[in-house]
């Protein structure tokens, strides 16, 4: 519909206080105007919609079928206008924060510790996407992302956070039923693999020349999922460092039954818009990552 058929706001605005005052004088109270005003208002928005809104007598007002219709429809429109405007004023105050990151380390690092961050700066509405898929930092509301390996975007800041590495993991009793892993001998061993990650045993075993010459295998959809299929000796994982030590520190049955072998596996990156380059946020973000992973992916046993 073409905005030239539809009433001004500030019509429609003239009619709903006058219908919630069942008086035109009171109306022109609130309103700052005078009575006329709002009469003349009135008549206007009559011969627009083509309709009477009101009945007039004896200087006293009452809403015909069609007005009391009228304003139901246009209350509910003037409360979702007022809705509206509170949340964008809201939001002007508290700045909206996106963080982009792995599944991974939205769930081992951001959903447990992001308190913190929130707690240092208050004046944030942080929400964090956990997806794999890289997202368009440039033509987005995204902030931030937190990628593993670095693109060939020049737009873009790519910041270190933490440097990746592989290595098998599996629980202390599954060790001392099957100790010849500890020299990279595999057989009679389950291997558990992610349905997203193809290349961590792959890579490992290349390095290391060391291919398990067995076919019983679990594929479960996420890392979280194969440290609990570790934890329930179901079989051996690929393990990645230094995520892994947040396991084993909190579960002393967890081992490395090779900790010498160690294969490299990228490095993840704090990425963001080169516009951003001098935003503080941004910067004390960076500085708080840093220093949970330091705290979270520490060996606290060596």
């Amino acid at each position: 519909m073409s905005n030239q058929h539809l009433p001004s706001l500030n019509l429609i605005r003239v009619f709903e206080v006058a219908a919630r005052r069942m008086s035109f004088k009171d109306a022109a109270d609130e309103l700052f105007v005078s009575p006329p005003a709002v009469s003349h208002q009135i008549r206007a928005l009559e011969e627009n919609l083509g309709v009477t809104l009101f009945k007039r007598a004896n200087r006293k007002i009452t809403l015909t079928p069609e007005g009391k219709r009228y304003y139901l429809h246009i209350k509910r429109g003037l409360d979702l206008i007022h809705t509206a405007t509170l949340a964008v004023r809201k939001e002007k105050k508290q700045r909206r924060f996106v963080i982009n990151t792995l599944p991974n380390i939205a769930s081992l690092l951001l959903f447990p510790n992001i308190h913190e961050f929130q707690a240092e700066h208050p004046e944030l509405n942080i929400q964090i996407d956990s997806d794999v898929s890289r997202i368009d930092l440039e033509n987005s509301e995204t902030n931030v992302a937190i990628r593993h390996e670095c693109g060939n975007e020049p737009e873009l800041t790519y910041h270190p956070l933490v440097q990746i590495a592989l290595t098998p993991i599996c629980s202390r009793s599954y060790l001392e039923q099957h100790p010849k892993l500890r020299k990279g001998d595999f057989r009679n061993c389950r291997l558990i693999k992610i349905s997203g990650d193809t290349y961590q045993w792959p890579r490992w075993q290349t390095q290391w020349n060391l291919l398990p010459d067995t076919q019983n295998e679990l594929v479960v959809s996420t890392v979280q999922a194969s440290i609990e299929a570790v934890k329930n000796n179901i079989g051996v994982a690929m393990g990645y460092l230094p995520t892994a030590h947040q396991f084993m520190n909190k579960d002393d049955d967890l081992v490395l039954p090779m900790p010498d072998k160690v294969t490299p596996h990228g490095e993840c990156f704090l990425t963001y818009c080169n516009s951003n380059a001098d935003d503080e946020i941004i910067k004390a973000f960076y500085d708080w990552m840093v220093r949970i992973i330091a705290e979270e992916w520490k060996d606290k046993k060596n």
